[in-house]
């Protein structure tokens, strides 16, 4: 006789999971919520870049990088750490964030991605708006997130677990960036396995998500730097000063390799 485990939340949990939800959706409208509109700027060809969607998609940057500060204040405990290490998480967590939004908004049978004003942009157009050579990555990545058919509250959850990362670098207080983060990787688990009681590996399979992340958020730092030799004017400064430690941190690791 096989045993059937019940996963239920705890009230404790089941308070998280509601505050992150509601923190994540008033952040982050979903697909259906936008009045998409499309452009035919550059979008026959993959060109270098195209000045016009760099600067419509630096200004919807800016303003996601906003709301992504606004969602990882909302996190339970996220404002209770020390204020240099509530910086590094956002620093090092906001272009995974970033990166997870987007995809969420994937089209497949269009091959576009949609912002969050409603700009649909196709796989040519979001290359030619600043993402070069990090474009395939990206939608691969989102490709592969269609399966796990994650919802506004999965999403929400796998955010704030990227942003509460122990193992970031120059943490004060990792210890206690790891205890703010269990209860998170709790509420994941027990809610995707009562949303899905027959595949049990989603939870594993969501983790799994946040390193392909990383090493997109990397490679994101290095575009940064290309971008910055092809744009004419300077970087927007919220995305100069979100990307910067990015940066450094790769410099470091390159030289501790």
């Amino acid at each position: 006789m096989t045993i059937m485990e019940t996963y239920e939340l705890t009230a404790e949990l089941g308070l998280i999971v509601e505050k992150i939800c509601r923190a994540h959706r008033e952040t982050f409208p979903s697909l259906c919520q936008l009045g998409k509109y499309t452009t035919n700027s550059s979008s026959d060809h993959r060109i270098q870049l195209d000045l016009g969607l760099w600067d419509k998609f630096s200004e919807l940057a800016t303003k996601c990088i906003i709301k992504v500060v606004e969602f990882a204040k909302r996190v339970p405990g996220f404002t209770g750490l020390t204020i240099a290490d509530q910086i590094t998480l956002l620093k090092t967590a906001c272009l995974d964030i970033l990166i997870l939004r987007i995809c969420t908004r994937y089209t497949p049978d269009q091959d576009t991605m949609t912002f969050s004003d409603g700009l649909t942009l196709t796989r040519t157009q979001i290359h030619n708006a600043g993402f070069g050579p990090l474009t395939d990555q990206v939608f691969t990545f989102a490709g592969q997130l269609l399966p796990l058919q994650m919802d506004d509250t999965e999403s929400g959850l796998l955010s704030a677990i990227c942003l509460v990362s122990g193992d970031r670098q120059d943490l004060e207080e990792p210890s206690k960036v790891e205890v703010l983060q269990e209860p998170l990787l709790e509420a994941l688990k027990i809610y995707s396995r009562k949303r899905r009681p027959s595949m049990p590996l989603m939870f594993p399979k969501a983790l799994m998500k946040i390193t392909d992340l990383r090493s997109i958020s990397a490679k994101g730092a290095e575009r940064v730097v290309t971008l910055k030799m092809e744009i004419p004017g300077s970087m927007p400064p919220l995305i100069e000063e979100m990307l910067e430690d990015l940066q450094n941190l790769e410099k470091h690791s390159e030289r501790s390799t």
